[in-house]
């Protein structure tokens, strides 16, 4: 466990003279979400955290910056620089890290990543609608219905749901410490570290287009579709994830 002010982080790491490698889970799921990819990346050093709120961690306490926890984490085990691969939440969490200290950051892998500052095209006007109707109710388990819809169309098993119920019943919290990286979109294209963008061709439409956009952005930015996958890559084609960090990895010699 790692303390981070008055909170504490579950943190992994797999040892080993492997390219070190960090790995920061999405918003929708722990760092479980990595477990079909271990095995894959074996001959690797895997770091891999909870965030607070999630997983093993400690709830939130007080205001957190997570590119911060991020770079505390690299600090616990001892890298000064390490590929980062992140999903979603951990996807703009390693952007951030990335453009602020980029002496720390070997490649990036970008699964679905969120992008600060970046204006997502609307998705449905129903979806919308049907999004602030449900966060507005406080029914928690219509909003656990509504994600597992939105975020997971590859399918929702009783180990995705369990992940969901605890993500919601956590966000209230989460939300309210957690503070804003900083802004990433007009500066992505300050990147120069190998990196790859992957996106689920089920996830949905706004961040199919926000990674495609992400990717063009980037100076030689692989752009890798996944059909018939959603927004958790690792869990569904984990195959190819690994394939990726591999080529990205090696990109960056």
């Amino acid at each position: 466990m790692l303390t981070v002010g008055n909170d504490r982080l579950w943190v992994d790491d797999s040892g080993g003279d492997g390219p070190a490698v960090l790995l920061v889970h999405p918003g929708i799921h722990d760092s479980s979400v990595w477990d079909p990819v271990l095995p894959l990346l074996e001959d690797h050093r895997l770091v891999r955290y909870d965030a607070r709120d999630f997983g093993r961690s400690s709830p939130s306490s007080e205001e957190f910056l997570p590119m911060a926890d991020l770079l505390a984490v690299l600090d616990h085990v001892g890298l000064e620089r390490a590929h980062l691969v992140g999903n979603s939440m951990g996807g703009q969490n390693t952007l951030a890290a990335a453009l602020e200290h980029p002496e720390r950051v070997l490649s990036l892998t970008l699964l679905a990543p969120g992008i600060k500052g970046y204006d997502y095209p609307d998705d449905a006007p129903e979806l919308e609608q049907e999004w602030e109707e449900v966060a507005s109710s406080g029914d928690q388990a219509r909003m656990v219905e509504l994600y597992g819809r939105v975020w997971c169309a590859s399918g929702v098993d009783d180990a995705i749901r369990d992940q969901l119920v605890a993500m919601v019943a956590a966000e209230e919290r989460h939300d309210g410490f957690e503070q804003d990286n900083p802004e990433q979109w007009s500066r992505a294209g300050d990147i120069a570290v190998p990196t790859a963008v992957m996106i689920g061709e089920l996830d949905l439409p706004s961040m199919v287009t926000g990674s495609l956009d992400l990717a063009g952005r980037i100076p030689g930015a692989e752009l890798v579709r996944l059909a018939g996958v959603d927004h958790l890559p690792s869990l569904r084609e984990p195959q190819a994830v690994a394939d990726v960090v591999r080529r990205t990895v090696a990109r960056a010699g």
